[in-house]
């Protein structure tokens, strides 16, 4: 009986693409995971911009300013990655395929700007500790398992 469920469970997944089906079947769904893409997406971007505010943040780091502390612990650009998340949330939460398309030429946009100014405009700025800090965590997408990162 399982196998003829999750066989009929699949067949329901994909009815959006089959031929005179009923292509608004499970858009609810989908946008409703939009919203909540869009409203984690917001908060992550609201939580590192205060921080980088000097809210809600011990004085860690080289500067006060050189943020290691919250998601900065997790990702380099955790504001930035808040808000292409909550332009992709937008865009499923609007079934948009133009507002996705918006969603992934800003993220390529942001990641271009971020590899070739922001960076190394923020190594020259910090030296040898901001080196170690691109080094050790990721860019974008946190790494999976729980990693420290000691003092730098």
């Amino acid at each position: 009986m399982r196998p003829l469920a999750a066989a009929a469970t699949l067949r329901d997944v994909g009815d959006g693409f089959a031929v005179g089906r009923d292509r608004t079947h499970g858009t609810g769904v989908v946008r409703a995971g939009g919203l909540l893409l869009a409203a984690a997406g917001i908060a992550l971007a609201v939580r590192s911009g205060l921080l980088l505010l000097g809210i809600g943040r011990p004085r860690r780091g080289p500067r006060p300013d050189f943020v290691l502390a919250g998601p900065y612990l997790r990702v380099r650009n955790p504001l930035l990655a808040g808000v292409l998340l909550a332009c992709v949330g937008v865009a499923l939460a609007l079934a948009s395929w133009p507002a996705g398309a918006v969603a992934l030429g800003g993220a390529l946009g942001v990641h271009l700007w971020v590899v070739g100014i922001e960076e190394p405009r923020l190594e020259t700025r910090f030296g040898r500790a901001y080196a170690e800090y691109l080094r050790r965590v990721p860019r974008w997408l946190p790494a999976l398992g729980r990693r420290r990162l000691p003092d730098i």
